[in-house]
Formats: C-alpha cells, sequence, structure tokens
C-alpha cells in the first residue's frame, strides 16, 4: 500500500496554498499563536467537501497530499452555499488525514492538521476580518503569525469570496 507521509508546511481550507519559500516561511514566522482562537467541536457542523490529493501532478500534494475535509457552522452554511459574504461568528474547520491506497480505495489514516478560519471582522481587520488558527494532531498550535502567512493565500485566491475556498457541495 502506498503511504502519503508528508506533512503540511502551510495551512488551508478547501485548496489554495502558498507556493514556494513563502509557505516555508509562513509557518517557522516569529511571534505567537492567536490566544482566543481555539478549536470548536466541529463534528455536528455540516460537511462541506471532501478533496484528495493523491499525486505529485497537483500543485499542492508536496504540502497537502491527503484527504481534506471542510466543515462549516450554522453561520457559515449560508454563504458556503453563495460564495460569501460571511457573517461574525461564522466559522469553516478544515481536517487533513494522511492516506493510503487500501487495494484501489484511499482511506483516511492519521490526522495530519486541522486549522479553523473564525469571522470576526472587527477584531481581525488585518486578516481580512478572519481569525485563523491550525493545530498539528497534538494539538499543539500551527499559526504563529496572527495568520498573515494563511490570509496572503486567502486574500489572493479567494478575494471574490469572502476569502473563503470552499463551496458546500451539494
Amino acid at each position: 500500500m502506498a503511504r502519503h507521509g508528508r506533512t503540511p508546511a502551510v495551512l488551508v481550507l478547501g485548496g489554495a496554498v502558498l507556493a514556494g519559500p513563502l509557505a516555508l516561511a509562513a509557518l517557522a514566522g516569529q511571534g505567537k499563536a492567536n490566544p482566543d482562537v481555539t478549536l470548536p467541536d466541529y463534528r455536528e457542523w455540516t460537511h462541506v467537501k471532501s478533496m484528495v490529493i493523491f499525486g505529485e501532478s497537483h500543485p499542492l500534494y508536496n504540502a497537502f497530499g491527503g484527504m481534506h475535509h471542510v466543515y462549516a457552522n450554522k453561520k457559515a452554511l449560508a454563504a458556503t452555499k453563495s460564495g460569501g459574504p460571511y457573517v461574525d461568528g461564522s466559522a469553516l474547520v478544515f481536517v487533513l488525514y494522511d492516506i493510503e491506497d487500501a487495494g484501489g480505495a484511499y482511506q483516511a489514516t492519521q490526522k495530519k492538521v486541522t486549522a479553523l478560519m473564525l469571522k470576526d471582522s472587527k477584531g481581525y481587520k488585518e486578516t481580512g476580518g478572519w481569525a485563523f488558527q491550525a493545530w498539528n494532531p497534538s494539538g499543539e498550535p500551527l499559526v504563529t503569525d496572527g495568520g498573515a502567512s494563511c490570509f496572503a493565500c486567502h486574500k489572493n485566491g479567494a478575494s471574490a469570496t469572502d476569502h473563503v475556498f470552499s463551496r458546500l457541495v451539494p
């Protein structure tokens, strides 16, 4: 069975990534994690989409190879259908799992990262009104630059949809 044991260089919700040296600098940034951003219990939220990045031909493979699941809370749900804007209190969680080929079927194995976007338009003006945070499987925060590295990608790739990449899959 082929195993895809890549560790993400940066964090993403639903499909964009900072590339090259910028990506590596993002998580190595000096600073502190957003202390007021905690991971909510997202398991009963609406599942928005899943995606599997399984091959080196995909530009996100090295940073995000694996199985992606995105969840939205009630406040974010309508905007995931329309493309925004999101109201304050909207939250999306992105979970990335390692995968293995189990006889022609990809299956999730170990969790690699869990990331959160939380809309707070007044508290996070520098990052488009979004708080960004991510945690490794041990629960340690990974975003140490206040979300600036996450926002750089979301700003460039999803500005028309309030900086969110994922859409509710019908």
